[in-house]
């Protein structure tokens, strides 16, 4: 109905400015009676948390279920976001600057805690502005600076109160403030009010007609500076264009109805019996709740899930805390501190933080040792488990030492120790690493090899070269031929190439050898055939037929001779010379 009968307009700008993630973070809701609108600033650098973003959303969660603008209740709902955010720092610690504004669209309540901040203008003039918690505001509160310097001072980003801080943490708070037709409120986080002035943020408010176009002109002059560095910045504009008008008569009705209520309950000693009820039932409550969060996180416990078991004993503590169950308070204690040291441990071992893994499960170990509830089974193994990994690492890094220092064969040794270490113990994202480096030590080995057969090869050819240097060319051939097979092993295709040429060209020697030895032996056959023609015939009357040897001298053949009638010399024993000639 509220809603329905007044006129809110909301538009806002968030980006990450220079940096590369936005963790601003801003929401509302708007109800028929009630509205909710917060405004974050994430503080922390965690990558897979959201501070900003998980504390409004319970701010606005908490809201929904009971819509209130009692500044005891937004209290609880700011102090819920912090403890949540306590209780998610286990690997960093989470952290936001936050603010909140409930209306019931006649008027408006605001917390904050850190530096975001909420500028309440009227009629182009700032009306309310909210209170930051950082050491600027404080130096100012104290009169040690003028308030009109916080905005660019140097420890305006230096907070003393912010959600998820370590300890209990502070807030400021704007009481009902009543809101008028025509009102704006501004929302911003510090990386947009640090860089404007107020007399630039109504400037901007003035040549705009709505909260988009207020909200964009405030960006504009922000980047028109030029800055070198923009933080994340969001800037959130609620135009008041026309407020809820209560019924005057309406209103008397209810505080008539109120008196009487009180008068009667007065009478009646009714005020004490309420309280005394309201004690009793909340006791009740928290007893019931103390039992089934205990019997929650036992649960949890024995399942292994000590993360949500922690939270489940936390809040059994708090009831215990609220009935003032100093017994189970202790005991519960006891189990958050079993709980949260396996919960730092399995952190530790996610960051590869070994070490540190290895000291929480021992104190868990020891912790647990009057608590059967947790398993001294399985946070043995957790810690058997991280002890392995450690070896395992410790063993890849003597490895790396090894391939650094040009140690190959030995650093793969180690590398393959490794492997077998981590498959023993499933430490799967090891054996990925340590396959990687296995292949790169095993690619250098190869290159070694390579590199010495090329060279082997190499020296073969040179002994090749000087063999057909020399006119040994069945030495260089051998040679060449050993340089060849080893250039085809390393696949030196363009070397295997080269000595096929080489061998070719020895082969062309030979060829040439060859024909000059035919030649030679042709040419001295001509010669003896050419001498042997130029000898005298045989004086004899007798034919005979005789074989020229290399000596020139005829050989004695058979044949035929006729009856000497003459002879010049007749043999004492009555022999005929048998024409026998001497050829010289």
């Amino acid at each position: 109905m509220r809603r329905e009968n007044s006129d809110v307009k909301t538009a806002f700008v968030s980006e990450a400015g220079s940096l590369l993630d936005n963790r601003d973070y801003f929401a509302y809701t708007e109800l028929d009676d009630r509205a909710c609108y917060v405004i974050a600033d994430g503080l922390d650098e965690d990558d897979q948390q959201r501070s900003a973003e998980m504390a409004a959303k319970i701010i606005l969660e908490n809201f929904m279920e009971k819509p209130s603008l009692s500044r005891w209740r937004i209290r609880r709902w700011l102090k819920e976001a912090h403890e949540t955010l306590k209780f998610e720092s286990r690997r960093m610690r989470l952290k936001a600057s936050l603010l909140v504004i409930v209306t019931d669209y006649t008027k408006y309540v605001c917390a904050s805690s850190g530096n975001a901040r909420l500028l309440h203008l009227r009629n182009g003039r700032l009306l309310v502005k909210s209170h930051d918690q950082s050491l600027a505001q404080l130096m100012a509160d104290r009169g040690k600076l003028a308030p009109d310097k916080v905005y660019h001072h140097e420890e305006s980003s230096n907070l003393m109160e912010y959600i998820g801080k370590p300890e209990q943490f502070g807030m400021s708070f704007i009481r009902k403030t009543r809101m008028m037709d025509g009102d704006v409120l501004l929302l911003t986080t510090a990386g947009l009010w640090k860089g404007l002035d107020q007399s630039e943020i109504a400037d901007a408010l003035a040549e705009s007609q709505d909260p988009q176009t207020f909200a964009d002109t405030l960006e504009d002059v922000l980047l028109s500076k030029q800055a070198y560095h923009y933080d994340n910045y969001t800037a959130a504009a609620l135009y008041i264009n026309k407020v809820y008008q209560d019924d005057p008569k309406k209103k008397m009705r209810i505080i008539r109805r109120i008196l009487i209520a009180a008068l009667v309950f007065c009478v009646l000693g009714g005020g004490v019996w309420w309280a005394t009820y309201r004690s009793i039932e909340r006791k009740a409550e928290a007893a019931a709740n103390l039992v089934e969060y205990q019997q929650t996180g036992d649960q949890y416990t024995q399942q292994g899930d000590y993360e949500k078991a922690l939270k489940s004993y936390s809040e059994a503590r708090n009831a215990a805390i609220k009935i003032r169950d100093r017994l189970h308070r202790a005991t519960l204690g006891d189990k958050m501190k079993i709980a949260q040291s396996l919960v730092d441990g399995d952190g530790y071992l996610k960051q590869k933080e070994y070490d540190q893994a290895i000291t929480s499960y021992k104190a868990a170990r020891q912790q647990a040792e009057n608590y059967p509830i947790f398993s001294q089974t399985d946070i043995q193994k957790r810690l058997d488990q991280t002890e392995a990994f450690e070896n395992v690492n410790e063993t890849v890094q003597q490895a790396d030492l090894k391939f650094q220092s040009g140690e190959y064969s030995a650093a793969k040794k180690l590398y393959e120790q490794a492997n077998k270490e981590a498959t023993q113990v499933a430490y799967t994202d090891a054996q990925k690493d340590v396959t990687t480096k296995l292949n790169d030590t095993q690619a250098k080995l190869d290159e070694i090899q390579q590199q010495t057969q090329e060279l082997r090869a190499e020296k073969q050819e040179k002994r090749g070269d000087k063999a057909l240097d020399a006119g040994n060319y069945e030495l260089a051939v051998t040679a060449y031929d050993d340089a060849q097979g080893i250039y085809q092993d390393i696949d030196k295709l363009e070397k295997v190439l080269s000595i096929e040429r080489k061998i070719s060209k020895v082969e062309e020697q030979q060829d040439k050898r060859a024909e000059a030895a035919i030649a030679a032996q042709n040419q001295a056959a001509q010669q003896n055939a050419a001498m042997n023609n130029m000898l005298p015939p045989a004086s004899s009357n007798n034919e005979t037929t005789g074989t020229l040897n290399g000596t020139g001298t005829t050989a004695a053949s058979q044949g035929t001779s006729k009856p000497a009638q003459e002879s010049n010399s007749t043999d004492p024993t009555g022999i005929t010379d048998s024409g026998v000639a001497n050829g010289s």
